[in-house]
């Protein structure tokens, strides 16, 4: 089975009120892996103009956030003894305790450092690094003290426009005996790939990509960047950690190539006016499962002054992701930064 790139276009004719004929085209396309469509739609020049959040940072932050140095230790739950006897795991500066509102069986968040509110420009490859290597280490006592949880993923909503309902930066990490409808989809068709092939799909993916060269960012260590054919979001950038095939073999150095190149899509959004992003990182814990470890991030934002959402009843109930931009473009925009 190799790896196809399908898409087909349709074409919405009609007239101006003056009588101009106009010709609109979508582009669908199917994912190479699960064969779900996306859509790219007409752009009549997106505009953003970024918020600023620093005003809200002002009135949240120090005694009235949770997750401030001054708070953290004591208006957070804490672990029990089979996880740490700590009560919370720390890293660097990164902490992570247990969320009152859990999504699953096992949810940990990750604040990243003592700084409340954080601009993406303002981030540090360290900061990043220290937030996924602390998960990573969670997610680690999750397996050794659950031998039922199968799945797990480390998660972000960063800012509002996200689902952020907190400014100061933190990450999820879910641990859970069932799969998300995403980890489900992924996992059987890798699966239906690899009876066919001797590769795991992301593996072959970063080889047939780079050939390629038209989605291709880049390379940092062992982490490979792209953009997705087909993708979930206006950008939807996709990192693989080649050589790993599970949360066990990613290591420090792995987090720092990552978290390297993770600022520099940063520097692509930036460009582009966006300022808020939904991130998935999609982790096996069966080291025999071939399933390479790897991340997607789509931004998020608002549109004029009604502060229209970005996500409609295409992508809500259709499950249909749309995008205003070409992938191809927005790798080309993605790759000078790497370069």
């Amino acid at each position: 089975m190799e790896i196809k790139f399908n898409k087909q276009e349709e074409t919405f004719s009609f007239y101006s009120g003056n009588g101009d004929a106009i010709n609109r085209k979508t582009e669908i396309r199917f994912d190479p892996l699960t064969g779900e469509t996306s859509r790219i739609i007409f752009d009549a020049g997106l505009t953003l103009t970024p918020p600023d959040y620093s005003e809200a940072a002002r009135q949240t932050g120090g005694k009235n956030c949770p997750f401030c140095s001054e708070n953290i230790f004591y208006m957070t739950p804490v672990f029990p003894n089979n996880i740490t006897n700590k009560g919370r795991i720390q890293h660097g500066e990164a902490i992570v305790f247990p969320n009152l509102f859990p999504y699953s069986k096992h949810n940990g968040v990750v604040v990243f450092s003592g700084q409340h509110y954080v601009k993406l420009q303002d981030f540090t490859a360290e900061m990043i690094k220290n937030a996924f290597l602390a998960a990573q280490h969670y997610i680690q006592k999750i397996i050794e003290t659950d031998s039922a949880v199968k799945y797990v993923s480390i998660n972000w909503n960063y800012l509002p426009e996200a689902g952020g309902s907190i400014l100061h930066p933190h990450l999820h990490v879910i641990g859970s005996e069932t799969a998300t409808n995403y980890q489900q989809q992924v996992n059987n068709a890798v699966q239906a790939f690899e009876q066919t092939n001797d590769h795991a799909f992301f593996e072959q993916l970063s080889v047939v990509e780079k050939k390629i060269g038209e989605r291709w960012i880049g390379e940092i260590g062992e982490v490979a960047w792209m953009h997705a054919f087909a993708p979930k979001g206006h950008n939807d950038f996709l990192a693989i950690f080649r050589n790993k095939q599970s949360i066990f073999d990613i290591s420090q150095d792995d987090w720092e190539h990552f978290a390297t190149g993770l600022k520099l899509i940063f520097n692509v959004f930036k460009e582009q006016g966006f300022t808020s992003f939904n991130l998935l990182t999609h982790l096996s814990v069966d080291p025999n499962a071939k399933q390479t470890p790897h991340m997607r991030i789509i931004p998020r934002f608002t549109i004029g002054g009604l502060n229209t959402s970005d996500i409609n009843y295409f992508q809500a109930l259709h499950q249909e992701p749309l995008s205003y931009k070409y992938p191809e473009a927005i790798a080309e925009i993605a790759r000078k930064y790497f370069n």
